[in-house]
């Protein structure tokens, strides 16, 4: 540690004291930091800049080392308020009041000055301190005029501008197509020909001047024959010749095929056995180089865009109309996924054969399956047209748009994006892309071209990515979570988050993936390059688990995961109370539909009793109405005016009995005009209605039920009988057997709940009906007589 007055101080753990080592300089320390390459520390001061510290030294003197470069320094420069070593260059990085510094280090612990940041601006800046992250950007914190990250890429390419052509034509290099041999560019340039550019001294060579072809028209079209001491080019999109690319020869060229006039040339592929394959635009030709024979295996084809061909003299075509197509000379063409315009095609050196297209869709195709397959997600690409497409020696894909590079390892799914606007490439846009036979990539766009060297960014050691929360939005709600926040309650009228999630990379934030799982699916799901949010909608209510992933600058998947958990809690009409009352609901409403079913059908019943019933209540009123009522009608039952009949019936029966009884006297009280069927009916109706007294749910169905009748046969049967209804034989029982409970002592209560009448009032009611009497009437008559009894 240091004091801010001077002095440096060691913690002794075993003395628990601190050791000091003698200051020797005037200034006050300021910052103290260990050096990354050795066993010493760097000490910045106020006044007299670094000082480099080796505890180990023998002397004080020795300790301490003052450097030169600040003997010459500005006062300002060596006021040193903040200080860092950054773990890339290993470089000495100082804030002071105004300015930001820079210095190297030298293996003897010297600071040398680095001219490319003497001074890192020309005007002042108030900087506030130097942060270094973990991928080695030092971020500096500043209160004027703006915060700013220096970086420190580690370039993968080389960059070729080609100022002459500029300078001659007043127009960047815009090559359409190109190939590099041997240090030097063959290129087409747009609406200017075929030029030569040699980067290692500067020379540009017009070709399609020096050749003086007469004004033919050359294609933006170049292959490198197999001699490698040539290159095949197209005039006026029919005739194919080769200038020879010899380093000390001047080009020469040489026409070698021609083709009919309306056929336009797209593409040419050289195979081992010397022959040129031809795609055109409706059919593929083949001419063979040494026999010098042209013919034309494939017709009809539409636009052939590229050709590919596998080591065993298989061609594969990339079609406008026919889809990818495989052609082997001695058998029959295959397409595959003709709804597709193919641009591009290519031989990872696995044999694996690559596609893309204008929709910007990338597909493999493996012999073993004999199908297309699509990994267009998982290259992240976003709907731009691929318009050339690559395998390098190390299996890895190349794929070109206007604005990026994909790069794809199908072993680990990695993906990495170079934009054109990277510093490092400055273009304007891509427009060709190209291999050597070394696997090299070369890539040609606006201004130049780049060269890129062996690539191992999809190659780097699988390593934890950090995915933090960064923000949420809940119903266009904006708010910014803790990094550390991974659950959320969201509110039964929240249905929809947005999630947005940072690496903590902001540098290169627009080449960074994520990939996310959604509850019990067990596949990823990729978002485009750049796309750092996710968006979900309608969400029910419960738990809903994310999973998220993502990939470092280099395209690399991360070894971890970030899991996120989201609750939505039920609305009322979703909770479990609500739940059961919709089944009670359910319930009630089943069971009112069940009752009125069964009651339909009761009654539908009923009414087909009482039909046939009547039938035989009609024939029986015919027999006993013979010379009092009229015959009732035959063409249907009239019910109304059979009950009328019924009645006058019952009524001259019970005229009948009354003259009999005043014209027998002789027949004692207790005779009766009842047959002995007829008792033996009556006692059995008594002795169910005994046994049934005390049950006030005992019906005229149940009496009949156990007398064996139909409900309409037992109302005849008693009318006839006793010239009461089931009815009324039943309440009259019931209120005989209540008089004998009251007389016995019985309260009204008692008495109603053993004779089965439920309530005391209604049994009051029908009891005064029946004797004339209230129960209270009589129970006071009762009284009454058994005092006058005693007396």
């Amino acid at each position: 540690m240091i004091q801010q007055k001077g002095g440096v101080f060691k913690f002794d753990s075993e003395k628990n004291d601190f050791t000091p080592y003698p200051w020797t300089l005037d200034s006050t320390p300021t910052y103290f930091m260990q050096d990354i390459a050795s066993p010493g520390y760097w000490i910045s001061t106020w006044g007299e800049g670094i000082v480099y510290f080796n505890p180990k030294a023998e002397t004080s003197k020795g300790m301490f080392s003052t450097q030169p470069i600040f003997s010459k320094s500005t006062n300002s420069r060596k006021q040193i308020l903040g200080m860092l070593q950054d773990t890339v260059r290993q470089c000495i990085w100082t804030i002071t009041a105004d300015n930001l510094y820079t210095y190297r280090t030298s293996e003897t612990h010297e600071l040398l000055s680095w001219g490319e940041y003497e001074g890192y601006s020309s005007t002042p800046m108030i900087l506030n301190q130097l942060i270094s992250d973990y991928n080695g950007n030092i971020w500096v914190p500043s209160f004027h005029p703006h915060t700013f990250i220096l970086s420190f890429p580690q370039n993968q390419l080389i960059r070729h501008s080609v100022p002459l052509l500029e300078a001659e034509t007043g127009q960047p290099a815009l090559p359409a197509s190109f190939i590099c041999d041997k240090g030097r560019y063959w290129f087409c340039q747009r609406r200017s020909g075929l030029y030569l550019y040699t980067p290692e001294n500067n020379k540009l060579l017009p070709v399609s001047t020096s050749l003086q072809h007469n004004g033919d028209k050359i294609s933006p079209l170049l292959i490198k024959a197999r001699d490698n001491k040539s290159i095949y080019t197209v005039l006026n999109d029919t005739n194919v010749v080769r200038v020879n690319c010899e380093t000390n020869k001047l080009p020469i060229m040489e026409k070698a095929v021609y083709l009919p006039f309306h056929e336009r040339i797209h593409t040419l592929r050289e195979d081992a056995q010397s022959c040129l394959w031809i795609g055109t635009s409706n059919g593929l030709f083949r001419y063979n180089l040494l026999l010098r024979q042209l013919d034309q295996p494939l017709k009809d084809m539409g636009v052939i865009n590229d050709i590919a061909i596998q080591s065993d003299g298989t061609v594969i075509l990339a079609t406008e109309k026919q889809g990818l197509c495989i052609f082997r000379p001695d058998s029959e063409m295959k397409s595959y996924n003709k709804d597709e315009n193919f641009m591009s095609v290519d031989i990872a050196p696995d044999q694996t054969i690559w596609t893309s297209t204008t929709r910007g869709n990338i597909y493999s195709f493996h012999s073993g399956k004999h199908a297309l397959t699509s990994v267009t997600e998982e290259c992240g690409m976003n709907g731009d047209a691929v318009t050339t497409i690559k395998a390098d020696n190390k299996g890895s894909i190349w794929m070109l748009t206007d604005q990026r590079i994909i790069i794809y390892n199908p072993s680990d799914q990695s993906t990495n994006a170079i934009y054109s606007s990277d510093p490092s490439v400055a273009m304007n846009s891509f427009l060709s892309l190209n291999k050597d036979k070394d696997g090299t990539i070369f890539v040609g766009g606006t201004g130049g071209f780049c060269s890129f060297l062996p690539y191992e960014g999809l190659n780097a050691t699988t390593r934890n990515v950090p995915v933090k929360l960064s923000a949420i939005k809940i119903d266009d709600c904006l708010r910014l979570p803790g990094y550390a926040e991974e659950e959320f309650i969201l509110q039964p009228s929240e249905q929809s988050i947005d999630l947005f999630f940072s690496t903590l990379d902001h540098l290169h934030a627009k080449k960074i993936r994520y990939a996310f799982r959604y509850g019990t699916n067990d596949s990823w799901n990729y978002l485009p390059e750049g796309q750092n949010n996710i968006y979900l909608a309608g969400l029910s209510k419960g738990f809903h688990t994310l999973e998220i992933k993502a990939t470092d600058n280099n395209g690399h998947w991360g070894s971890n995961s970030m899991e996120i958990r989201i609750q939505r809690l039920p609305a009322w009409y979703e909770t479990k109370w609500a739940y059961t009352l919709y089944i009670l609901t359910l319930i009630i409403i089943a069971c009112f539909a069940l009752r009125y079913y069964m009651e339909h059908k009761k009654q539908k019943l009923l009414d087909e009793q009482i039909q046939n019933s009547a039938k035989d209540l009609q024939g029986l009123v015919c027999q006993l109405s013979e010379d009092i009522l009229t015959p009732a009608p035959t063409d249907g039952l009239d019910m109304k005016s059979l009950l009328v009949s019924i009645q006058k019936i019952l009524l001259q029966q019970k005229q009948t009995k009354a003259e009999v009884t005043s014209t027998n006297d002789e027949i004692s009280d207790n005779e009766n005009i009842l047959s002995v069927s007829d008792e033996r009916f009556v006692q059995k109706a008594l002795d169910y209605i005994e046994q049934n007294i005390d049950n006030s749910n005992y019906s005229v169905e149940l009496l009949s039920k156990d007398l064996g009748m139909e409900r309409t046969g037992l109302y005849r049967k008693l009318v006839s009988i006793i010239g009461k209804t089931p009815t009324d034989f039943i309440r009259s029982i019931r209120l005989k057997r209540a008089a004998l409970l009251l007389e016995e002592g019985y309260s009204v209560s008692e008495a109603a709940d053993r004779v089965g009448f439920g309530t005391a009032s209604y049994l009051s009611k029908r009891f005064q009906k029946e004797f004339g009497m209230k129960p209270s009437e009589y129970i006071a008559s009762l009284k009454q007589s058994k005092n006058k009894a005693e007396k």
